[in-house]
C-alpha cells in the first residue's frame, strides 16, 4: 500500500502543478522533471513487484491487488508520455488518467479491507 502512496503524493504534485497553468500550458523543466521522475518511480515499482512475484515473494494481498495496481497504473497513461515531455494537453490528459486508475484501486483496496474486518 506504501508504493501506492508513494506514487499518489508524486501525481498530486504533478496535477496541481498541471491546474495552476490549465488551460494554457506552456514549458517548465520542473513539471517535466517532476513527470519523467513518476515515469521512472512507477517503471522501477513494477520492476521490483514482478520480481517479487516470480520468486513467491508477495503475499496474496499484494499479488491482487498492488501488484495489478501498478501494472495497471503505469500501462494506462504513464507509459504513454514521453520523458521530457513538456506540459500539454496531452500530458495533463494522461496525469488525469492515471490519477483516475490510481483512484480506483485505492478504492478497491478499502472497499477489500472493510469487507476483512
Amino acid at each position: 500500500m506504501q508504493r501506492l502512496m508513494q506514487i499518489k503524493k508524486k501525481l498530486d504534485v504533478i496535477e496541481d502543478a498541471l491546474a495552476e497553468q490549465y488551460p494554457c500550458f506552456r514549458p517548465n523543466p520542473v513539471i517535466t522533471d517532476l513527470v519523467t521522475d513518476l515515469k521512472d518511480h512507477v517503471q522501477e515499482e513494477r520492476k521490483k513487484i514482478q520480481k517479487q512475484h516470480s520468486r513467491g515473494e508477495l503475499s496474496e494481498f499484494e499479488r491482487c491487488f498492488i501488484a495489478h495496481a501498478i501494472n495497471d497504473v503505469y500501462l494506462s497513461s504513464i507509459d504513454k508520455i514521453r520523458r521530457g515531455s513538456k506540459p500539454s494537453d496531452h500530458m495533463n490528459f494522461h496525469i488525469c488518467d492515471t490519477s483516475s486508475t490510481l483512484s480506483y484501486w485505492l478504492s478497491r483496496i478499502k472497499d477489500h479491507e472493510e469487507k476483512q474486518s
